[in-house]
């Protein structure tokens, strides 16, 4: 079982990485979300975690080895999570990962039904069946900054704020997660209009890094 692979990237492609080791290169296959990062790492030394799997159908005697690669283990436990949801194939997988896993583990716990909508391949029934199966299991990938925080942390003028962003069309847990962040950065934020404010502007800091 190869599990894990290090060597140089000589090739991206919009579905795959060719990764050079000791004079043999391997097409690995990657999910949508790692494209972008790996265009920047071409003639670079990568470690990628990797799954293998027959391609093909087993009645016509007809399998192809494929490897699957990921930039970290936590994407390769998610993804191996993800591909067990009745319909979610290893290729539709890919596919759908377009955004980062503790993204889309976060909107499954979350049963944000339009987020998961939005991926490639992934139509309302699909993704409906992916938050019954998965919800509340997805808890460990998500990380500081797409767990929702509890409501209990925010006072009263920090929910108006709250209520007044989900009115804007922000779903509910990112904003509750920018209230929260912008009132622990300056404490002394008393204002609803004032809140909103510093929230957008922790907001567009973050979407800027």
């Amino acid at each position: 079982m190869i599990c894990r692979l290090t060597g140089r990237v000589t090739a991206v492609s919009e579905e795959a990485l060719v990764l050079e080791q000791g004079g043999v290169s391997y097409e690995i296959l990657v999910p949508a979300s790692a494209i972008p990062e790996l265009h920047g790492r071409i003639d670079q030394e990568l470690t990628v975690f990797t799954i293998l799997y027959l391609e093909g159908n087993p009645a016509a005697s007809h399998l192809i080895p494929r490897l699957i690669g990921f930039l970290t283990q936590a994407d390769r436990d998610f993804f191996n999570i993800f591909t067990k949801v009745r319909g979610i194939s290893m290729r539709k997988g890919l596919r759908a990962m377009s955004a980062p896993a503790d993204q889309l583990a976060a909107a499954i716990e979350q049963g944000d039904v339009r987020l998961l909508t939005s991926l490639p391949e992934i139509g309302k029934k699909t993704a409906e069946h992916i938050i019954s199966d998965l919800r509340g299991k997805l808890a460990a990938f998500q990380t500081p900054s797409t767990a929702p925080l509890p409501s209990t942390r925010l006072s009263d003028t920090q929910r108006i704020a709250v209520e007044i962003l989900v009115q804007w069309g922000d779903r509910r847990a990112d904003a509750e997660h920018w209230v929260a962040a912008a009132v622990d950065a300056n404490p002394n934020l008393k204002k609803p209009e004032d809140i909103i404010r510093a929230a957008y502007a922790a907001k567009e800091s973050r979407a800027v890094r």
